[in-house]
């Protein structure tokens, strides 16, 4: 694993700051118009300017898992400042989201990778063996190959060592700006819902099922060259000491690629975002490769999990409940959501139960009606 000190100093302001930017520039991008918000109350029955100020403790009914549970109404807080500047910025609902996603993620993959002991390392080797025998009964081990191809020309080599240390995170975040502006509400809700539940079924594959990748098998017998850290081109997201480095099955680099790659090609209202989109999926996979990071099985073991975080994201919304007590923590109402603003805006009309529920469907079932 690379060093502190094989990072350009500038990396560390300039990589938080791309990120940072991108996410800043996703609230600004996608900021609601105040006239919006007081047509979309108006429609709804409820005058953004004559609030209720009844401070009595009111209830409203939620799904949680098998479990019809009360949650308190947070209607009152309607006009706090922080409501309103919520309203405005929906978009900081989805940087919330995203932030809690990856910490959560990085620290679980943190405290596994400090408790693992030598046997933990063993096991994942033995399943590394497991998978390059399989790849070689099915004459699919091309991972060598490739990196040997790619060795032989520094240009192609840099690119890719740059793309796989950089390109992850500020792409997943740029494609969940563009997908929140213009895809339509709930396809976007359904793909963020898939990308969130990759993690999670992928942290249960990696901790079970523990995977050594190419380069750091023993060079000796395999002759994987870990090109990204010896090479000195990684970036301060691959460089973490309490990163878990034995977790090469499912890869969530192609995972996260597949699903931005083909909802971008089926639902992007741009002709030029759909006909390149689906490069960026089959890019990652050679750059995975060929810096040795993953074998082909593994990218096939991420798509797999999107197949099934997809027909199963609905599941994320059992945890609304937890977060309509935040919201209450916070004295503050959840701003309008996406589906419901857009429906009333657009369409000047209220959607129902039966709409929100069409709304809701999984990536790939097709749109709202």
């Amino acid at each position: 694993m690379s060093k502190p000190d094989e990072i350009p100093a500038l990396s560390y302001i300039l990589e938080p700051a791309l990120v940072a930017s991108l996410l800043t520039a996703g609230c600004l991008i996608n900021k609601r118009r105040s006239t919006d918000i007081v047509q979309a109350h108006n429609v709804l029955g409820v005058s953004l300017f004559s609030p209720s100020m009844d401070n009595s403790w009111n209830w409203k009914e939620m799904k949680f898992f098998f479990w019809i549970v009360k949650v308190p109404n947070n209607e009152k807080f309607r006009m706090s400042l922080f409501s309103r500047f919520l309203g405005m910025f929906p978009f900081i609902m989805e940087v919330w989201y995203w932030l809690l996603t990856y910490w959560i993620y990085q620290i679980a993959r943190a405290i596994q990778a400090l408790t693992m002991g030598n046997d933990f390392r063993v096991l994942a080797e033995r399943h590394a063996r497991q998978i390059i025998s399989i790849q070689e009964f099915l004459k699919i081990d091309i991972e060598l190959g490739l990196q040997r191809f790619v060795l032989d020309k520094p240009w192609l080599l840099t690119f890719f060592n740059k793309t796989y240390a950089m390109v992850h995170i500020p792409a997943t975040i740029a494609f969940m700006v563009y997908s929140y502006r213009y895809f339509s509400p709930g396809i976007f809700q359904s793909t963020r819902r898939t990308l969130v539940l990759c993690n999670c079924l992928a942290f249960i594959v990696f901790s079970s099922w523990p995977c050594m990748p190419p380069r750091l098998l023993p060079f000796e017998e395999f002759g994987y060259i870990d090109t990204l850290h010896t090479g000195k081109a990684a970036s301060i997201w691959t460089t973490n000491k309490f990163q878990n480095q034995l977790a090469a099955f499912p890869s969530l680099h192609f995972g996260y690629s597949f699903v931005i790659g083909l909802s971008l090609f089926v639902y992007s209202p741009h002709r030029v975002v759909r006909a390149i989109s689906l490069l960026y999926p089959l890019l990652i996979l050679l750059v995975i490769m060929a810096t040795a990071n993953h074998y082909l099985l593994d990218a096939v073991g991420g798509f797999f999990v999107t197949v099934v975080a997809y027909r199963i994201n609905r599941l994320v919304l059992n945890l609304r409940p937890i977060e309509e007590w935040l919201f209450w923590l916070l004295r503050t109402e959840r701003p309008m959501d996406k589906v419901q603003f857009d429906s009333v805006i657009r369409g000047g009309h209220i959607i129902t139960a039966t709409h929100r529920d069409m709304s809701e469907r999984p990536l790939m079932l097709g749109s709202p009606e």
